[in-house]
Order: structure tokens, then C-alpha cells, then sequence
């Protein structure tokens, strides 16, 4: 029996030192912070978006600059004090122009907090009938480290331009919509009064969308000798309600 107690008793301690052991590597890891953005909305199958596309002409002509908004999220422990996050241009795959294009301030992340959002201005002149690009990326400093591979990067196009969204094809636009052109984008958002789409995961919202479309260009049709034509031809809206949307 003082066997078997003694034996009980080393089990025990093995496991407590084990916990222990374990405990000390989790908060050591815990103690690392990496950086990842997040940008609105997604794409198939709930994916998270590395790009943002605006178009000035959604703004009307009085519009000459706006803010885009998206944000940088800890992997890791908030901590009681600021932090720097320093964001750098990939300059081999951005033309969009400091100061010219575009504005951004350095970013903080602030004391006790998870996420920043970040804004980026984005300017108007010079765009016409073109666009630009910029691509982010997070460098390393003394307090975070690059997060996964698939949110590391922050992409934006904007324009003097109906640009095409980057998850139109592989979202819920697609099959609300039908093919994405200039001239069906700007009818889409002049039909439903809004300067950008909803989220492609809205469906309620995108099937509303649907219906005003199919509705504006009824009436559209009725009241001009010609019926709408874009790039593709003849536009056509397929009734689409939401049920069993593709995101």
C-alpha cells in the first residue's frame, strides 16, 4: 500500500511539473504580438479580402477626396501602452503617388487594444478615366511580427472611374448583378441610391438590391426610345432573391 501511495503521489507531481512546464511555454508565446488587416467584407466561402476598390464617379463630380477606412488586428496580448505599427509600400506594385494620390499618418496601436482602424485619403485629381494602386504591407519592429500570409498585405484601387470590385467574380455580385461593366455598375448604384455595394454576405440587402435594379431598369426601358446597352450589349438583370447565395 505505501508503494502504491508513493507511486500515486510521483504521477501527480510528473503532471503539476508537466502543467507548469506548459503554462511558462503558452504565456512565452502569448507574449509575441503579430499584425494582420482586415478589410470590409468577403469573398466565397467567407474568405477574408486583401483589397479595397472606389470609385469617385459613385461620389458624384463635387467629391475630389474621401477616406477609406480598414483595420490592423493584434495576433497576440494587448498591452498597456502605445505601440508603434509601421505599414510600408511595396513599391514594385503600387502607382499610386504619396501626397499626390493619397495621405496616410503613421498608425498607433493604442494601450489595452486588439484593432486600429486605420483611414486612408484618397485624392481625386489626375484620375481621370484611370486608376491607381497601393499595396501595405506590415515591417517588423520591436513589437510585432508579420501575421499569415493571406491577410499581410492591404491593396487599394481608387479612380476618376467605375471600377470593378475585386470580389465581384468570386461573390455574391456576380449572380445578383450579372458581368460586372462601367456602365451597369453606375446604374446599379444610381437604382439603389449608394455610393458602393453592401457586403456580398448581405443577402437580404443584395436581394432588395435585385429587385430595385430589375424595377429601374423597367421603367428605364419604358421611358427611352432605346433600352440600356453597356459594353456587353443589351442589360438584362436575372431575378435573383438571396435564397442560396453563393457566400
Amino acid at each position: 500500500m505505501n508503494c502504491y501511495f508513493k507511486y500515486i503521489m510521483l504521477v501527480v507531481a510528473s503532471v503539476f511539473a508537466l502543467s507548469s512546464c506548459e503554462e511558462k511555454e503558452v504565456e512565452v508565446y502569448g507574449d509575441e504580438a503579430y499584425l494582420v488587416f482586415e478589410m470590409p467584407g468577403y469573398g466565397l466561402n467567407n474568405t477574408p479580402r486583401d483589397s479595397m476598390v472606389f470609385s469617385f464617379p459613385a461620389k458624384g463630380d463635387d467629391c475630389v477626396e474621401d477616406t477609406l477606412w480598414f483595420k490592423v488586428r493584434i495576433i497576440g496580448k494587448a498591452f498597456p501602452y502605445d505601440r508603434e505599427i509601421k505599414l510600408v509600400v511595396n513599391e514594385e506594385t503600387t502607382t499610386a503617388k504619396r501626397d499626390e494620390n493619397y495621405k496616410l499618418e503613421p498608425v498607433i496601436m493604442p494601450a489595452n487594444s486588439y484593432t486600429v482602424d486605420v483611414p486612408l485619403v484618397v485624392y481625386r485629381a489626375g484620375l481621370k478615366d484611370k486608376s491607381v494602386r497601393l499595396e501595405l504591407t506590415v515591417e517588423p519592429n520591436e513589437y510585432f511580427g508579420v501575421g499569415f500570409d493571406k491577410t499581410s498585405k492591404a491593396v487599394f484601387w481608387w479612380g476618376d472611374m467605375f471600377i470593378k470590385p475585386d470580389n465581384w467574380d468570386i461573390s455574391n455580385y456576380k449572380p445578383c448583378f450579372g458581368e460586372f461593366t462601367e456602365t451597369r455598375y453606375a446604374f446599379i448604384l444610381k437604382a439603389c441610391g449608394i455610393v458602393e455595394l453592401p457586403d456580398p454576405q448581405d443577402l437580404v440587402t443584395l436581394g432588395y438590391y435585385n429587385a430595385k435594379v430589375r424595377e429601374a431598369l423597367y421603367e428605364y426601358n419604358k421611358t427611352h426610345d432605346k433600352p440600356l446597352e453597356d459594353e456587353l450589349g443589351l442589360v438584362e438583370f436575372n431575378v435573383w432573391t438571396g435564397v442560396g447565395g453563393i457566400g
